[in-house]
C-alpha cells in the first residue's frame, strides 16, 4: 500500500505512562486508562482499516517487544488481514524518535513516481535525493504519504485518517492540533525533518512552533479539527462517557 499509519506506543507499565495524569488518580488507575486509550486507537485505525493504509506500530522500550505483542495480539489478530509491522522507536527526544520512524517509512517504501520523466543518464534515487529529479517548473518530488498518531486521543479513527490522507492528496502536510497546544496527528506527503527540530515538546507551544516552521519551509499544510488529549484528570472527566469508564 503507498500510505502508512505510523502509531506511537509505550508498554504499559505503572509508573512510566500518564504521569500528570497519575499525580491525580495513582500510578495504578493511570496506567488501565492508556491501556484503555491505546486499545482503543489500534482498534479504531487497525481493525477498521479498509486496506487502505499499512500500519506501523512504533513501540519504548525496545527490550518490551514481545510483551507489547502479546499485549496487542487479541486486537490485531481481528486486523481483516492488513499486515501490522512492529519496530523500536529511536531517539534521544520525542522530535528525533518521531523524524527517524518517518526516515524508516521513506527508506522502506521508496520515493513515488517523479512528476516528471527522469532521462537515462541519470543515475537512480538514492534515501533523501530530492534533486534526482528534472524539474523544469515548480514540479516537485513527493514522498507516500504517511500519517503519526500517538495513543492519546480517544477520537482518532478510521474516519479521521482517511480524511487526514486525503488531505495529503492535495497538501505537503496535514497537522491535527490538541487543545492543550500540542497536536494528535502530523501527516506528510514530502519529508520535512525541520519539523521536529527545536520544538519544545510537551508543552502548549508544540503547535504554534510547528506551524512556523511550515510557513518557514514554504510548505503547504492543512489543518483537521481540533481535539484532546487526555494526559489530566480535567481531560478524563471529559470523555468518560465516551470511554465508556466511570471515575
Amino acid at each position: 500500500m503507498e500510505n502508512a499509519l505510523i502509531v506511537f506506543i509505550k508498554y504499559p507499565e505503572p509508573g512510566k505512562v500518564k504521569t500528570r495524569l497519575a499525580k491525580d488518580i495513582g500510578n495504578e488507575k493511570a496506567c488501565a486508562i492508556y491501556k484503555l486509550l491505546a486499545e482503543g486507537v489500534i482498534k479504531n485505525v487497525a481493525q477498521k482499516n479498509l486496506k487502505t493504509y499499512d500500519v506501523h506500530i512504533f513501540f519504548t522500550p525496545a527490550d518490551k517487544e514481545m510483551e507489547i505483542k502479546d499485549w496487542l495480539k487479541p486486537i490485531l489478530n481481528d486486523n481483516r488481514g492488513v499486515k501490522t509491522r512492529f519496530s523500536p522507536q529511536e531517539g534521544r527526544n520525542l522530535g528525533e524518535r518521531m523524524s527517524n520512524a518517518f526516515r524508516q517509512i521513506v527508506q522502506e517504501k521508496g520515493y513515488k513516481k517523479c512528476i516528471t520523466q527522469r532521462t537515462t543518464t541519470e543515475s537512480p534515487l538514492k534515501n533523501w535525493d530530492e534533486g534526482g529529479c528534472k524539474k523544469k517548473s515548480q514540479e516537485k518530488m513527493f514522498l507516500h504519504n504517511t500519517i503519526i498518531i500517538g495513543t492519546d486521543c480517544p477520537e482518532i479513527d478510521t474516519t479521521l485518517i482517511e480524511n487526514a490522507f486525503g488531505v495529503l492528496k492535495e497538501k505537503d502536510i496535514v497537522i491535527g492540533p490538541c487543545t492543550d497546544g500540542g497536536y494528535y496527528l502530523l501527516g506528510m506527503s514530502r519529508f520535512v525533518p525541520d519539523l521536529f527540530v527545536a520544538i519544545d515538546w510537551s508543552t502548549d507551544r508544540v503547535f504554534k512552533q510547528t506551524m512556523e516552521k511550515v510557513r518557514k519551509n514554504n510548505v503547504s499544510c492543512g489543518i483537521l479539527k481540533t481535539l484532546t488529549d487526555i494526559d489530566t484528570q480535567e481531560d478524563l472527566s471529559c470523555h468518560t462517557t465516551f470511554l465508556g469508564i466511570s471515575l
